[in-house]
């Protein structure tokens, strides 16, 4: 029983800095509709499904940003050099999504974009070809910004099925509950961070496309607006 309530103050504790986290980024927190805590029962495999949705998703932004960036690479010749620096972000799976590995892959993709923003800046007059890349690219962080934001929802129902699970699982379930709620956190305090990475690369290359004749993804400024 004594193990039992250390176990439980310590799941407590993570879904604690869950809440701490969104109450930290108000904008964030603002997507997720004022999320409800479930109180019916939650079995492990609930939400081991639900941290796998939340995973994917993730996982699937990512994917986005660094087809983006490879776009816009490309477009300015530098495609081998953001490669290098992307291989970090690739290599993201359900194994290794944990604040430093996720802290990695943003980093790799900051350096990514300082490569391409240095190019693009010395590029005035962009041929037909790489004015077609950066449309694509732009479309690609749409998206990835769009998945992100959805993601927000998804995570805080992955914290309010395990803040459910916590008073009916077993004691050996409860250190399963502890690693899913500890994803959430991870992914909550991800969110704002990336969001602000992926709006001012696109912020950038809107500027570039507007100056450029470039064609830019309808929904791009209600994004940037967190519409």
């Amino acid at each position: 029983m004594y193990k039992r309530a250390i176990l439980l103050s310590v799941v407590c504790f993570i879904f604690m800095g869950v809440n701490v986290s969104f109450a930290q980024f108000p904008n964030v927190k603002g997507m997720l509709g004022g999320g409800k805590s479930g109180s019916s029962t939650v079995s492990i495999s609930d939400l081991g499904t639900s941290k796998e949705k939340a995973i994917g998703a993730y996982l699937e932004s990512t994917q986005e940003l660094t087809q983006s960036l490879e776009k816009a690479a490309e477009a300015f010749g530098v495609k081998k050099e953001v490669l290098e620096k992307l291989a970090v972000v690739k290599s993201l799976k359900e194994g290794n999504i944990n604040d430093k590995e996720l802290d990695k892959a943003r980093k790799a993709s900051e350096e990514a974009q300082v490569i391409i923003k240095q190019k693009m800046q010395e590029t005035g007059a962009p041929s037909v070809e790489s004015k077609k890349l950066m449309a694509e690219s732009m479309i690609h962080l749409a998206s990835g910004i769009q998945k992100e934001q959805e993601l927000v929802g998804t995570v805080q129902n992955l914290s309010s099925q395990a803040q459910a699970a916590v008073s009916s699982v077993s004691p050996m379930e409860i250190m399963k509950v502890k690693g899913i709620a500890s994803t959430a956190l991870t992914l909550v305090k991800a969110i704002p961070m990336d969001l602000k990475l992926t709006k001012d690369i696109l912020s950038s290359y809107m500027q570039y496309a507007k100056a450029n004749n470039i064609t830019i993804p309808n929904n791009a400024t209600s994004l940037l607006k967190g519409e």
